[in-house]
């Protein structure tokens, strides 16, 4: 056992789960009492460390003084420390442990106000480890019955404990400022916006930026889409936007663990709170969000330029990319952006004015949509009174599972039908908009490109050699809606 120095250096430490205040008047009680022992003993405190509202339940929380104070403590700072009681030390019984065999191996000395901790006897070590046990298996019931009460939360509709949502209070009440960014998340990447470029924009950054010929503003990020800060004030990134775009409770559903809460119908269970986007809108960002051709980035990357990706190589029939100021495909097309977009612009424009673009487009059927909610609960009514009369034993077991599992499948037909015919279109909001040419001209780059790619198809093939000038006929733009094909406008 290593010798002592003649005055026993202390370090306190002090901690509380949650300071209800703020103040931290909890943890001066603490130090006090602390103070008061190094006092009586005669012992040096060299240092203090304390973590306010910091749980030592949970293994996984990060707890910095303490942390701090193991370190100096292997750097052999203090030879002795004082806390309030063992449990506001840890709650592990592995850090424990850890004290333990400092106080054998190193001579630790470790006090508590209330006299109980002494480590270096047996009894004070078994104590101290059954102290330990019953702490641990305390935190383990709480959090059992925790997990109970969330469940029967959820199960009721009512908002869940815990952290709270942006865009709503801890008790469902809507904060109007978050309500309508989110809601703007939501719109945002439905209509075609990459996670980078939404949290850019909620994080304030800038909403356009000079092209690498220095000549075109290009407008990256949505531009509907509101300075949001954080509370934590770092910027936004893109998993913080997934988190809120994967929360069921936006759509007004009740979630548990991310997952939506189901009756036992299979219906998910309404939420006691107003919803901030449809259903629809909700689910087809998920089908978005789920399509592995986003995963594997290549759709709905964060574009700079109008054609990448989208536009196509007149040779090979595959997307070009960009190179400096030009689209290129290796082998096969280099072409200069600038005036293959303006031209681009220009058709687009121009199949915006027509007339009959109105008559052209798929029309929403709201009434149809409301056929299908109704004939989906409909179904859900044809489960719950299968249960019902299975549980009365006035049909066996196979009869209610083939009701429930025909009735499965209509309503994964109905809602399939329902998703088609609601679902967000990228471009609807310029498609249908009062003056689409204006509407047009005011999108952001996503909007554009979703325009672009659901009026027509665009083809680049090579500029004829020797010819400097830009030649209108080597790009093809073919309307979905007709059945003609044109280079130019």
């Amino acid at each position: 056992m290593a010798r002592r120095r003649e005055t026993t250096r202390a370090a306190i430490y002090l901690r509380i789960s949650l300071d209800h205040t703020g103040e931290g008047l909890a943890v001066e009680r603490q130090r006090a009492d602390c103070e008061r022992i190094a006092r009586e003993r005669g012992w040096k405190i060299v240092a203090t460390y304390t973590d306010n509202s910091i749980s030592a339940s949970d293994k996984a929380k990060v707890r910095p003084d303490y942390d701090r104070m193991v370190r100096d403590y292997s750097n052999g700072r203090f030879d002795a420390v004082i806390c309030w009681d063992l449990d506001r030390l840890t709650r592990q019984p592995r850090q424990l442990e850890d004290w333990i065999d400092a106080a054998t191996e190193r001579g630790l000395l470790l006090v508590t106000a209330n006299g109980e901790a002494d480590l270096s006897t047996d009894g004070g070590r078994l104590f101290a480890r059954i102290k330990a046990s019953v702490a641990r298996a305390e935190v383990e019931r709480k959090g059992a019955r925790q997990s109970a009460a969330q469940r029967q939360r959820a199960a009721m509709g009512r908002p869940p404990r815990g952290v709270r949502p942006t865009g709503y209070t801890l008790d469902g009440e809507v904060i109007s400022h978050e309500a309508e960014a989110v809601h703007a998340i939501f719109t945002a990447f439905s209509k075609g916006s990459s996670l980078k470029a939404i949290a850019a924009a909620l994080s304030g950054a800038e909403q356009v930026e000079r092209d690498e010929d220095d000549r075109t503003l290009v407008q990256r990020l949505p531009h509907n889409v509101p300075v949001l800060p954080t509370r934590s004030g770092r910027p936004w990134n893109p998993t913080s936007v997934i988190g809120i775009l994967r929360n069921p409770r936006y759509a007004g559903w009740s979630a548990l663990d991310g997952e939506i809460v189901r009756d036992s119908t299979g219906a998910p269970v309404q939420g006691q709170w107003k919803p901030l986007v449809s259903d629809t809108l909700w689910l087809d960002v998920q089908r978005r969000l789920d399509d592995p051709a986003r995963k594997t980035n290549r759709v709905g990357t964060d574009r700079k330029h109008l054609g990448a990706g989208l536009f196509l190589c007149g040779v090979c029939d595959k997307p070009v990319k960009t190179h400096g100021g030009r689209y290129r495909c290796a082998g096969h097309v280099m072409r200069s952006r600038a005036p293959i977009d303006d031209l681009l612009l220009s058709t687009i424009r121009a199949l915006l004015a027509r007339p009959d673009l109105a008559d052209l487009l798929p029309v929403q059927d709201e009434h149809r949509a409301g056929e299908l909610r109704e004939a989906v609960k409909k179904q859900r009514d044809r489960i719950a009174r299968a249960r019902a009369d299975y549980t009365a034993e006035l049909i066996d077991g196979s009869l209610y599972k083939e009701i429930k599992d025909g009735a499965d499948q209509e309503i994964q037909r109905l809602e399939a039908e329902r998703l088609m015919l609601t679902a967000g279109d990228a471009s609807a909001a310029v498609l249908r908009a009062e003056s689409p040419v204006n509407a047009f001209d005011n999108a952001d780059l996503a909007e554009t490109r979703a325009v672009i790619d659901t009026l027509c198809t665009v083809r680049l093939y090579p500029a004829p050699r020797g010819r400097k000038s830009f030649d209108p006929e080597t790009v093809e733009i073919t309307p979905r809606f007709g059945t003609s094909t044109a280079r130019t406008p």
